[in-house]
């Protein structure tokens, strides 16, 4: 995962981690755990479509940030 490039994304959108988190339903910190990958986690597909929507990702731009 590209994590620079989501920080970025939300950066343009003036959402901070914790927006972010809060609009997925997540908390804080399990944010945060898969965004760095910390103990293997990973964003599920749910949360992927999410941070899509609340981005507005292109398909794209998904697989820039979550499959290199």
């Amino acid at each position: 995962m590209n994590a620079d490039l989501l920080k970025g994304k939300l950066k343009e959108h003036g959402l901070t981690q914790e927006d972010a988190a809060a609009r997925m339903g997540v908390s804080l910190s399990c944010f945060n755990a898969k965004l760095n990958g910390r103990a293997g986690a990973e964003f599920s597909l749910r949360e992927l479509q999410a941070l899509k929507t609340i981005l507005g990702l292109t398909s794209r731009q998904v697989d820039q940030i979550f499959f290199v």
